[in-house]
């Protein structure tokens, strides 16, 4: 039986407290995009085995994702823009502040909307979660387990890619940092 496994990235070493106005978010964005993870933001030790017992671990070409596969003491074999985490939307909406967490609900919700500029929006997010999922299915003919470290939006739509190509999910999926969600299918 063949497995994949979508791990969350750690938890990112940077300010979500301050508020920021929607201008400053995607300066905000490339400052997460090239974050540290916490050093205090460690695994389970489910999380560790499933990636050690990985024939092949591949990430996303985002440092969170990079660093957390470090962490989990795996060999990289690829890192693949295709897993970066879904694109959010620009806006602009004056003299409001909130935390950034707060701004990419928001966003995130806008996408869900069908709102966002065509690079940005869930329509194409879903184009690269299905792109993501057949790079991985492509790495499954070769290999019984294949490991993902990347994102949680991502990591969610291309969850939902492989349960439309036949994959069946065990359990519920792990969104918060460190999750996992598990993926099989019979050869």
């Amino acid at each position: 039986m063949k497995q994949i496994i979508l791990i969350r990235h750690a938890k990112v070493d940077i300010d979500n407290m301050k508020k920021i106005d929607s201008l400053s978010l995607k300066k905000w964005v490339e400052l997460y995009d090239s974050a540290p993870i916490e050093s205090d933001s460690l695994p389970t030790e489910d999380t560790i085995t499933l990636a050690q017992n990985a024939d092949v671990v591949v990430t996303s070409t985002l440092r969170r994702a990079i660093d957390s596969a470090k962490v989990l003491g795996v060999e990289i074999h690829t890192q693949n823009a295709l897993f970066n985490e879904a694109a959010i939307p620009e806006i602009v909406i004056p003299y409001l502040k909130l935390k950034p967490k707060s701004w990419l609900v928001i966003l995130r919700l806008m996408l869900l909307l069908g709102l966002g500029k065509k690079e940005t929006s869930l329509k194409a997010s879903k184009v690269q979660a299905k792109k993501a999922a057949i790079q991985l299915e492509t790495l499954i003919k070769e290999h019984d387990k294949v490991a993902l470290v990347g994102h949680g939006g991502m990591n969610w739509l291309i969850g939902k890619a492989l349960a439309q190509n036949g994959w069946v999910q065990e359990g519920k999926s792990g969104h918060n940092n460190w999750g996992t969600s598990l993926f099989f299918k019979d050869n």
